[in-house]
């Protein structure tokens, strides 16, 4: 009987010695992915600001966010471009007065920039009228800590388009449609090569957009669809504050939510940046990315 016991003993380390051998072969499971974060803002800076109420604002929002969506800040590229340098930023700021009014700002120390463009999208009454004509400009950054490419899309779109989210038939409010949609396939273009953000002061509110429901408008271009598609703050984490200009929540901040199997970038919350000297709020969204 002692003999049939000291075998198995020897059996059983064997086996065990085989497990372990195995074991080390085979390669290790995957460490869970880590995040690391950002945080992505927008706010329109009024344009009949003094210059001291400009760079109070401009701060502001620097202070808060690493990359940013301005609006309105066409006349002020030149200070843009010096306060850029001055302070480790990146500008994007293309072409005349209408055009660089959709400036993007990034930190240096957090992003890389790989691309950029701006796409005209229209002229509601002619050249030099009011209002002026609108583009879509875009950054593509690389953001540093997670290795992830980042585009950024940036845009205002023409005020008195709606009444509690209706439309109201102008040209102007013909030239947000257009731009809507191109802001829609532009996020869908990129989406391709990275994680995209989009921003700016769509003039459009959210809560009345989204109870009306016109086809045409933000709501339903960007976010009544099923995923993979645009998701605002608003959606995600409901309407805070007493709005971003007035009573109206119509600046924003939406990224390109995927199934989640796919998703690579996470919207974790955002908050209103009250304080402004400006006629409107800022808004700053976290994000998580996988790295």
């Amino acid at each position: 009987m002692r003999s049939t016991t000291d075998w198995s003993a020897r059996a059983l380390g064997a086996l065990a010695g085989a497990v372990a051998l195995v074991a080390a072969l085979l390669p290790a499971a995957p460490a869970a992915a880590a995040s690391v974060g950002f945080r992505a803002a927008t706010l329109n800076i009024y344009y009949g600001l003094s210059q001291a109420d400009f760079a109070h604002d401009l701060n502001l929002i620097a202070s808060k966010a690493d990359l940013v969506g301005l609006n309105e800040v066409g006349a002020r590229k030149t200070f843009l471009a010096s306060w850029a340098a001055d302070n480790g930023w990146w500008l994007y700021a293309p072409g005349g007065t209408n055009q660089a009014g959709e400036a993007l700002i990034a930190k240096k120390s957090m992003f890389d920039v790989l691309d950029k463009g701006s796409i005209f999208v229209c002229d509601t009454n002619g050249p030099g009228e009011v209002p002026p004509a609108r583009y879509n400009n875009w950054v593509k950054y690389r953001h540093k800590a997670s290795g992830r490419n980042v585009t950024h899309i940036n845009a205002h779109a023409v005020a008195s388009i709606e009444t509690a989210g209706r439309p109201e038939d102008l040209p102007r409010t013909r030239c947000a449609e257009a731009q809507f949609q191109g802001l829609k396939e532009l996020a869908v273009d990129k989406q391709d090569e990275g994680q995209v953000i989009v921003s700016g002061d769509l003039n459009v509110d959210f809560s009345a957009d989204r109870s009306y429901g016109y086809a045409k408008f933000p709501w339903q271009v960007f976010e009544a669809n099923e995923l993979p598609n645009l998701r605002s703050n608003y959606n995600l984490y409901g309407e805070k504050g007493t709005g971003t200009h007035g009573n109206r929540h119509i600046d924003y901040v939406y990224f390109w939510k995927r199934l989640p199997e796919y998703q690579l970038m996470w919207m974790t919350d955002y908050d209103i940046v009250g304080g402004t000297r400006s006629d409107h709020n800022g808004v700053v969204s976290t994000f998580s990315i996988q790295s």
